[in-house]
């Protein structure tokens, strides 16, 4: 049974040679499960065959979503860090699932600012660290991954458009479930323009 879709659009960042990193955004429910955490059903069509046992805890999961930016060695790039020209940068955009409860349907987009050309044949994708790890060792689970296809298609959960890394059902890729006590997470390299 699916409970919900998550959609998530990850920061985009700015400037031409700066790059000017969102810490940390939070998503929360949709609104329909935020404010009591839950849900009603029925029979054929018709609630009232519940009774008053139509109404049911659901468990919404708050999936917290974070860009950051490294050096190709792997070494953080921090905010309002100036690199020069022509440096190639690894994008790194993790969603952490602190519940019990498996998400799927997760869709996330990133699209491109001009001062930054996608390097071909650089997108990886990880789901197996622990949630709660260091940015470290999820950057490091994410970069010893396979490289998948740059084709948007069913094949892979990733790919790219144009300018836009894209990862999951929604822009063509295939489904993308963030497990139970897991960070889902996608590294790709640009070049500062």
């Amino acid at each position: 049974m699916k409970l919900h879709t998550w959609s998530l659009r990850a920061a985009k960042f700015m400037a031409a040679a700066s790059l000017v990193l969102v810490a940390s955004v939070m998503f929360t429910p949709h609104a329909a499960f935020a404010a009591d955490n839950q849900a009603s059903g029925d029979i054929a069509g018709n609630a009232t065959n519940l009774g008053t046992s139509n109404i049911f805890t659901i468990n919404s999961t708050q999936l917290s979503l974070v860009k950051a930016a490294f050096l190709t060695d792997g070494t953080p790039i921090a905010n309002n860090t100036t690199v020069a020209k022509g440096t190639p940068v690894k994008f790194l955009i993790y969603m952490d699932n602190s519940t019990a409860v498996p998400v799927d349907s997760v869709n996330v987009v990133d699209a491109l600012n001009a001062a930054f050309v996608y390097q071909p044949g650089t997108i990886r994708v990880s789901n197996t660290v622990n949630t709660g790890s260091t940015v470290a060792a999820i950057y490091a689970a994410a970069n010893a991954a396979a490289v998948l296809s740059d084709a948007v298609s069913g094949a892979d959960v990733a790919g790219i458009t144009g300018t836009t890394i894209s990862a999951g059902a929604s822009a063509g890729n295939g489904l993308v479930t963030v497990p139970a006590s897991k960070v889902w997470a996608v590294l790709f390299t640009v070049k500062v323009q």
